[in-house]
């Protein structure tokens, strides 16, 4: 009988990582994966009830006649604090709560939120998450995008009326929004970063 003598070779670092003894269980690694990419039961609680605030307020408040957009400046400032994942599903469920509530077209009001959480998401590695001058520029610029939208969709299931464009209206709004940002921005930055930052995640 033979015997085949084989050189020793250590182990890889991934090797050891798969064979140690002492390696984090799958579920704590796929949950650290994943961490800052959830919606906590408390954000997700925050995230209807701004739908609520703004379904009841928004149309009621005007300054000329223009109207606020509440969920939009939120959304904003859940991206911009807590990145990508998070904001998206404030989008979905702060815009579809609001949705629901109001005489949008069904879907309108998610699907620009949740456009504007993309761009601000990728925008934030380019202008940085430090700067109040970010939010407020990138609600000023989600209040068109979000309008426009709205506008189009509306265009879509109503027949198209007489007239120009309302873009006066849009830019006021435009102008409105950054304004609130710009007063809300510090202060919602401090509540967004504590909701949920303790919680356990709704999914």
């Amino acid at each position: 009988m033979f015997h085949v003598k084989q050189a020793y070779r250590p182990l890889s670092a991934r090797a050891r990582l798969v064979y140690s003894p002492d390696r984090p269980p799958h579920r704590a690694a796929v949950r650290q994966v994943g961490r800052g990419t959830q919606i906590s039961y408390i954000g997700l609680l925050l995230a209807v009830l701004t739908g609520i605030l703004h379904a009841a307020v928004a149309p009621v408040i005007a300054i000329g006649d223009v109207h606020p957009n509440l969920v939009l400046v939120v959304v904003v400032a859940v991206t911009v604090v807590r990145g990508f994942g998070p904001g998206v599903a404030w989008a979905f469920v702060a815009g579809l709560t609001a949705n629901l509530l109001t005489r949008e077209p069904l879907g309108s009001i998610p699907l620009g939120l949740l456009l504007v959480a993309v761009a601000v998401a990728g925008g934030s590695r380019l202008f940085g998450r430090l700067s109040w001058a970010y939010p407020v520029a990138a609600v000023a610029l989600g209040s068109v995008v979000v309008d426009a939208i709205s506008l189009a969709v509306l265009l879509m299931v109503d027949p198209p009326v007489s007239g120009a464009l309302p873009l006066q209206r849009v830019a006021g709004a435009a102008l409105l929004n950054a304004v609130i940002a710009a007063i809300v921005i510090l202060p919602a930055r401090a509540v967004v970063e504590r909701a949920g930052a303790d919680e356990k995640p709704a999914w």
